[in-house]
């Protein structure tokens, strides 16, 4: 009897997961978090899917259905950022009106938001997908998203950030990639740094 060898994957996979969500909770603000975020984002991106059937998006990909998720999500991120001050409350994030914002500053916004969403949508949630379906990824997703950000800003940015993860993983769902919700989170990064006003 022949016994076929395991499907790496399907250690690989959960083991990137973990020691990324690990990785990213443990980071604080600085150059090392940048390149740690960078790498966990390579991770994402790399790291092996095991899907024992393709995770299809619900609807034909198409240009139409795209920028439909990114007009969406670009909305909603400017909504959200003019929510609190619309209702009297301190706005999310920093908190400040910012003058000028550094270019390493705007750098390090973009690629913390393209390496979080190829961690995040693109490995994670198709992880859950491909073992629990779609909502467990979406909503998975989103808690874990907003999980590695309390360590820095604290339990109150857990509800913003879970919804903030849920639009993000529902364009992933709507669009069957994650570039949509790349360019919603950078574009959420820049308006929290105030490049976008």
């Amino acid at each position: 009897m022949r016994v076929s060898a395991a499907n790496p994957a399907r250690i690989a996979t959960p083991l990137a997961v973990g020691l990324g969500l690990v990785a990213l909770a443990a980071r604080v603000p600085s150059t090392w978090a940048v390149m740690v975020t960078a790498a966990v984002g390579m991770v994402g991106l790399l790291a092996p899917i095991d899907a024992p059937t393709p995770v299809r998006p619900p609807h034909p990909a198409s240009v139409a259905n795209w920028l439909g998720a990114v007009a969406l999500g670009l909305a909603a991120m400017l909504l959200a950022a003019r929510l609190p001050g619309l209702l009297g409350l301190r706005p999310h994030g920093a908190g400040r009106i910012v003058s000028r914002v550094a270019p390493a500053a705007v750098a390090a916004s973009v690629v913390a938001a393209v390496a979080e969403e190829m961690f995040f949508r693109r490995l994670v949630y198709g992880w859950l997908a491909a073992t629990w379906g779609a909502a467990v990824a979406i909503c998975g997703s989103a808690v874990a998203f907003a999980a590695i950000h309390v360590p820095v800003y604290g339990f109150a940015v857990l509800p913003i950030d879970t919804a903030a993860g849920l639009l993000l993983g529902w364009q992933r769902w709507m669009t069957g990639g994650w570039s949509a919700s790349g360019l919603t989170h950078v574009a959420a990064n820049l308006i929290a740094e105030g490049v976008i006003p």
